[in-house]
C-alpha cells in the first residue's frame, strides 16, 4: 500500500476532501478518491468479463469468510493508472442461485456471447447465466460431479469446442486438520506435541479434470499437490482460443502457474511457481492467496488479481517466462477503485493520533496481516482528509507480523495471521510517539521512537518483560495505555483472560498492579469460550464521560462476555454481533472500580459491527465538539461517530 507521499501532497491542495459522516465508512481524502479495493474480510476474485463494455473487463469478486458484506459483486471497470493498475468503481450486488452459503465457491468465464458462472453445490456445479436486467446469475443446469474422491474446493471452467464445458476442481485428499481430542474452543485443547509438532492435519489438494458424461481425471502430478487449499483457480487465455494455462494459489501464499500442452483440449504440464523480476518465488501479501488471470492492458498475456485476508492486489505480468517456463511478475500492488473507503486492512486496530507532528490527528492502525499502516491527515484535525496507508517500518524493515508455524495458538493453519494490535503513546516521555502492540502469538512489545517529531523513525521491537520474564496473557489484546495518576499504567488480558494492570518501570518492563475489579469485587472477565476463543478484546483507557477519572472502552468480537461468562455482554444478548463497551469507573484514578458495561450507541441503536473483534479509539477528531471515536470494522472500514449522536 505504497503512495508517494509527495505526489498525495500536491494533489490534496486541488480540491476540499469529502466529509466525514458520523456511522458511515471514512472516505479516502485525497482528491482522486483512489484507495486500495477489499471485498469483505476475505477477497475473493472469481472472474472477468466485458459487461459494461469498458476499455478492460470488468471484475467478478465474491466477500466471505463470515464477513461484512458477503455475496458475489461485480466490480465496473473504471480506468487503468500510467503503471497499469486497474481501477474499479462500486459494487454492484449479483445474486446467486445457491439457497444459503458464507462464501459461495465459484467461477465466472466469458464466452459463446454470454457471461457464466459455475457455482460449486457440494459434489455437484451450478451452470447458470448472468442477466443483467435482474442483476442475477439464472441456474441453466445442474451438473452432478460423480468419480470424485470428495467433492471439490474450488472450480474452474474452459469452454470446449462442442459447446460444452471441462471443469477443473481441487479436490482435497480428506486429510482432517485438527488436532485429536478437545476443539480449539476447549480448555483442553493441546495444539502441539511436547516436541512443538502440530498434533494436527495438513490437508493436500490435487487438480482434476472433470467433463460431463466422462470420467473425471486426476491432472496433479505426484508430490504436487497444494498443500492446505488451492485458493481460486482461473484459466489463463493470453487472448489465445484455448487457455495458455491454468493459475492456482495457495493458502500460505504461493502462486503456481500450469502450462497447457494440448493444442485443443486441456493437458496440463508440471506445476511451476510465478516469480518476480529476480526469479524468486511469490509470495502473496495476505494470510489465503486467491488469484485469477486478468487481461494485461497491452492485451498480450495475463496479470493476475488476487485476493485473500485484505484488499486485492495487482500483479503485472512482465512479458517473459524465465528458462524454467515460469512466469515472470512484478511485484504486486493494491488494486484500486475509485470513490473509495479508507481501507485499513481486515480486523484493523486504530489509533488517533498526531503521527508526524505537524499539528493535525492522523490513525494509525495495525492489521491481521501483521502490518502497522500510517493513515495521513492531509486536513485539519475537524476536517480531516486522510491519505491511504502507508506500511510503517521498523529497524529499517516494514513491519509484518508473522506467527510461522508454532507461533500461532490454532495451528499452522494461521502462519500467516499477524493480528498485530498496536497503541501509541510517548512510553519513554521523551515526546515522541511509541507503538506498543500484542499479537497472534501474543507477545507484547514496543517499537521506540528514535526519529524526532517531525520525521518519526521506528527502532526494532524490544519485548516487555515482566518479573524478568515475557510479560504474558492471551493473545490479539489490543492494551489499554495512559498516564494514570502520576505513572502511565498498561492494561492488558492476563493467563485467566482478565483484565490486568500493569505499571510502566522503565523502557522495556512493568511492575504488576493487580488485576482490575467491578464494584462488587469481581475480576472483569473477557470470554466465555477458550484456547484459540480467549483475549481478543481491543482495549481503550480514556475518560469517556468528561468526570476526570479514567474508565474503559473496549471493542469485542460477537462472542465476548465481558465482565462474567455467565451475565456477559454481548453472550447475554444472543451475540448479535461485535460492541463497543463502555465500562465506567466509579471509584477514583487511585482506586479504580468499574460499573457493569453498556454498549455504546449512535443514534439510538446500539453499535454491532459485524462478527470478528473490532478496534476502537477516541480523540477530537472529525466534524463536532469532545472526543469523537473512530471503529474499524472487519471488512477493513473505518467508521466515524460523533460523541453528541452517542449514548451509552
Amino acid at each position: 500500500m505504497r503512495f508517494s507521499p509527495a505526489l498525495i501532497l500536491a494533489s490534496a491542495l486541488l480540491a476540499a476532501p469529502p466529509a466525514w459522516e458520523s456511522g458511515k465508512p471514512i472516505p479516502v481524502g485525497t482528491p482522486d478518491r483512489l484507495g486500495p479495493l477489499g471485498i469483505g474480510l476475505t477477497s475473493f476474485p472469481v472472474g472477468w468479463a466485458n459487461v459494461t463494455l469498458s476499455h478492460r473487463p470488468d471484475l467478478f469478486a465474491v466477500a466471505g469468510r463470515l464477513s461484512f458484506p458477503t455475496g458475489l459483486f461485480l466490480y465496473p471497470y473504471k480506468s487503468t493508472t500510467a503503471a497499469g493498475v486497474p481501477v474499479f468503481g462500486q459494487r454492484i450486488e449479483i445474486a446467486i442461485p445457491l439457497k444459503a452459503t458464507a462464501t459461495p465457491i465459484c467461477t465466472v468465464v466469458e464466452a459463446r456471447q454470454a457471461v457464466w458462472g459455475f457455482f460449486l453445490d457440494g459434489a455437484a456445479v451450478i451452470e447458470a447465466r448472468l442477466d443483467m436486467n435482474r442483476r442475477a446469475f439464472v441456474e441453466t443446469r445442474r451438473i452432478e460431479l460423480t468419480g470424485l474422491p470428495r467433492p471439490p474446493a474450488a472450480i474452474a471452467a474452459v469452454p470446449q469446442p462442442d459447446g460444452g464445458w471441462t471443469f477443473v476442481l481441487s479436490v482435497p485428499d480428506g486429510k482432517s486438520f485438527p488436532p485429536p481430542g478437545a476443539g480449539s474452543r476447549h480448555p483442553d485443547y493441546v495444539p502441539y506435541d511436547g516436541a512443538g509438532i502440530w498434533r494436527g492435519g495438513a490437508a493436500r489438494f490435487s487438480l482434476w479434470s472433470y467433463t460431463p458424461g466422462n470420467a473425471p481425471q486426476m491432472l496433479s502430478r505426484p508430490g504436487e499437490e497444494i498443500l492446505w487449499n488451492a485458493g481460486t483457480l482461473s484459466a489463463a487465455r493470453s487472448g489465445a482460443a484455448k487457455p495458455s494455462g491454468l493459475i492456482s494459489g495457495s493458502w500460505f501464499g504461493d502462486i503456481y502457474y500450469y502450462a497447457n500442452s494440448s493444442a485443443t483440449g486441456l493437458a496440463l504440464e508440471g506445476r511451476r511457481h510465478a516469480v518476480d523480476t529476480a526469479g524468486v518465488a511469490l509470495r502473496h501479501p495476505l494470510a489465503g492467496c486467491y488469484p485469477i488471470a486478468y487481461p494485461a492492458v497491452s492485451g498480450a498475456g495475463d496479470d493476475i488479481i488476487a485476493g485473500g485476508e485484505g484488499a486485492l492486489y495487482h500483479y503485472k505480468f512482465a512479458g517473459r517466462f524465465d528458462k524454467q517456463g515460469r512466469p515472470v511478475y512484478q511485484r504486486p500492488v493494491p488494486v484500486l477503485q475509485s470513490e473509495a473507503e479508507l481501507f485499513a486492512g481486515s480486523l484493523a486496530v486504530p489509533t488517533i493520533v498526531d503521527w508526524d507532528g505537524d499539528g493535525v490527528l492522523d490513525i494509525v492502525a495495525g492489521n491481521s496481516e501483521g502490518r502497522i499502516l500510517f493513515f495521513r491527515n492531509l486536513g485539519a484535525s475537524r476536517q480531516p482528509a486522510l491519505a491511504p496507508g502507508v506500511a510503517l517500518t521498523a529497524g529499517g524493515r516494514e513491519i509484518h507480523i508473522q506467527p510461522g508455524y508454532k507461533g500461532d495458538i490454532q495451528g499452522p493453519g494461521e502462519a500467516r495471521w499477524g493480528y498485530v494490535s498496536p497503541n501509541v503513546f510517548d512510553w519513554n516521555g521523551d515526546g515522541l510517539p511509541d507503538i506498543l502492540a500484542s499479537d497472534s502469538t501474543a507477545r507484547h512489545y514496543v517499537y521506540l521512537n528514535t526519529g524526532t517529531r517531525r520525521a518519526p523513525k521506528l527502532a526494532h521491537d524490544q519485548t516487555i518483560y515482566l518479573d524478568g520474564l515475557d510479560l504474558h496473557g492471551t493473545w490479539r489484546v489490543r492494551p489499554g495505555i495512559a498516564k494514570w495518576g502520576n505513572r502511565v499504567a498498561y492494561i492488558t488480558l492476563d493467563d485467566q483472560d482478565e483484565f490486568h494492570l500493569y505499571w510502566r518501570m522503565d523502557d522495556f518492563n512493568v511492575t504488576d498492579g493487580g488485576k482490575l475489579h467491578m464494584e462488587d469485587g469481581s475480576a472483569i472477565h473477557s470470554n466465555f469460550i477458550f484456547a484459540g476463543g480467549t483475549g481478543r478484546s481491543k482495549i481503550e483507557l480514556t475518560d469517556w464521560d468528561g468526570d476526570g477519572v479514567l474508565d474503559l472502552l473496549v471493542g469485542t468480537p460477537k462472542h465476548h462476555s465481558i465482565p462474567n461468562p455467565e451475565t456477559g455482554l454481548p453472550r447475554a444478548l444472543g451475540m448479535p454481533g461485535t460492541m463497543i463497551l463502555f465500562l465506567k469507573n466509579t471509584g477514583t484514578n487511585d482506586a479504580p472500580k468499574f460499573r457493569f458495561p453498556v454498549g455504546l450507541k449512535h443514534d439510538g441503536a446500539t453499535i454491532h459491527l459485524g462478527h470478528h473483534e473490532i478496534g476502537a479509539s477516541t480523540g477530537p477528531m472529525g466534524p463536532g465538539k469532545g472526543h469523537n471515536i473512530v471503529v474499524s470494522r472487519e471488512d477493513g472500514r473505518l467508521l466515524f461517530f460523533q460523541r453528541e449522536r452517542m449514548k451509552e
